[in-house]
């Protein structure tokens, strides 16, 4: 809502810069007035890390994640008190990397568990105002990795089908397979976009990151390449209904950036007292939007450090 905003993530501390051996905590935080608080998860587990949130109502928000290779996906609940653990179907082992709710008895969540073999079964779990319950496979083998619901009865799902690109609709109670973003020339039949965000049913957006980075518009039946200039580094794409779209993310000179969707083109926008060295991830709107991510540089040992980045988008 417009009097406060969620975020999740973890952090991590590494002596010496001893990643092997890197200490991690979950973090979840609250902003009310501007202000930025951590928030506790009573019973979670101490190594776990969260993914992602959404908030359906101002008083009720999911957040998921995982905590170990050999611990349960994580799925937390606020309802505008303290928040709990809630249970998962999904089996040990697993972490549930995105989640997306249309309303308060409608949500989807996307995940994975991993095997002795080294194999990965994709997961989708439903809640539907009660329960959280696995919800069967997307038509003809689609493994859903990202999800989407912009409205009630719609969601919009990218992965993979017999290990090419696919993406599927929601809606009518049912999934349709549509056609996937194609990411550019050389993307391959494998390529799926890492973001990936709807303003509507028929206003969506993926984004392909790496060497030359591509994003594309979906209106309902296909998919269109945007050209224009984009960040060196794509990190974040996020879409709220009237509030648009946003794509974040870091410039070749390791500064954040923010660009807005006008329509037809991404328009860079001004980020608010930005530091030399950072990027930007993710962005909530209400009546005003607020962006996350990162500040950071190199100490004196060589070792890089990374302090959470929030900002205010004009």
């Amino acid at each position: 809502s417009s009097a406060q905003c969620w975020a999740v993530g973890q952090t991590a501390s590494a002596p010496g810069g001893n990643t092997l051996s890197e200490t991690r905590h979950p973090l979840l935080q609250h902003e009310t007035a501007g202000t930025w608080r951590k928030a506790a998860v009573p019973g979670l587990s101490p190594r776990a890390a969260l993914e992602a949130i959404a908030c359906p109502g101002a008083s009720d928000c999911w957040a998921v994640g995982g905590s170990t290779a050999t611990g349960p996906a994580v799925i937390v609940h606020w309802a505008g008190g303290a928040w709990q653990l809630a249970s998962s179907p999904a089996l040990t082992g697993g972490q549930l990397n995105s989640i997306s709710c249309a309303s308060a008895s409608a949500c989807w969540a996307t995940g994975g568990t991993q095997a002795r073999s080294g194999t990965t079964t994709d997961v989708l779990e439903i809640w539907n105002g009660s329960r959280w319950s696995l919800a069967s496979g997307v038509a003809g083998g689609h493994q859903p990795t990202e999800i989407t619901c912009a409205a009630p009865g719609h969601c919009l799902a990218l992965g993979l089908r017999h290990g090419a690109a696919a993406a599927a609709v929601y809606s009518g109670g049912g999934w349709t397979a549509v056609p996937a973003p194609r990411g550019g020339a050389g993307a391959g039949a494998a390529a799926i976009p890492s973001l990936l965000g709807c303003a509507g049913p028929a206003m969506c957006m993926a984004a392909f990151p790496g060497p030359h980075p591509v994003t594309e518009t979906w209106n309902g039946q296909t998919w269109t390449p945007v050209s224009g200039s984009l960040p060196a580094y794509p990190s974040g794409l996020s879409c709220s209904g009237s509030s648009g779209c946003w794509l974040l993310g870091m410039t070749s000179r390791s500064q954040p950036v923010a660009l807005k969707w006008r329509g037809t083109a991404w328009a860079p926008v001004t980020v608010p007292a930005a530091p030399r060295h950072g990027y930007l991830s993710a962005a909530a709107c209400g009546s005003h939007c607020w962006a996350v991510g990162g500040r950071g540089g190199t100490r004196a040992n060589g070792g890089s450090y990374t302090y959470p980045l929030i900002r205010p988008l004009p």
